[in-house]
């Protein structure tokens, strides 16, 4: 059972355990952590290409998850109320999307939308 909470803010829930950057903020700052970059991925895909991404809290990592609107699309994905999201986690270098880090797998995520 995937746990979504869309009732909390998710900035409130990472700003209790540490700073977390605005998206713009990124480029200032000369170093980033994978929640800087999720919600940076997150932001440029939904304000670019308009589609839904939400994000998944594993213990001690942030990653991401888009619906590109193709089911058929392979790879690691979840599905949340009836739409299939394929994992995308920009700190997973030279991962393609649809794959999870090895770490993650089998790993149920807290998912929150932005």
């Amino acid at each position: 059972q995937i746990h979504c909470n869309p009732h909390q803010n998710f900035y409130t829930i990472l700003l209790r355990h540490e700073k977390v950057n605005f998206p713009e903020e990124n480029f200032y700052y000369p170093a980033n952590d994978c929640e800087d970059r999720s919600i940076l991925f997150a932001t440029l895909v939904r304000e670019i290409y308009g589609l839904d991404v939400v994000l998944l809290h594993y213990p001690n990592h942030l990653s991401t998850a888009v619906d590109f609107g193709d089911p058929t699309i392979k790879g690691d994905a979840i599905s949340l109320d009836g739409r299939h999201y394929v994992m995308c986690d920009p700190t997973y270098i030279g991962a393609r999307i649809g794959m999870t880090m090895d770490q993650y797998r089998g790993v149920m995520p807290e998912v929150y939308r932005q």
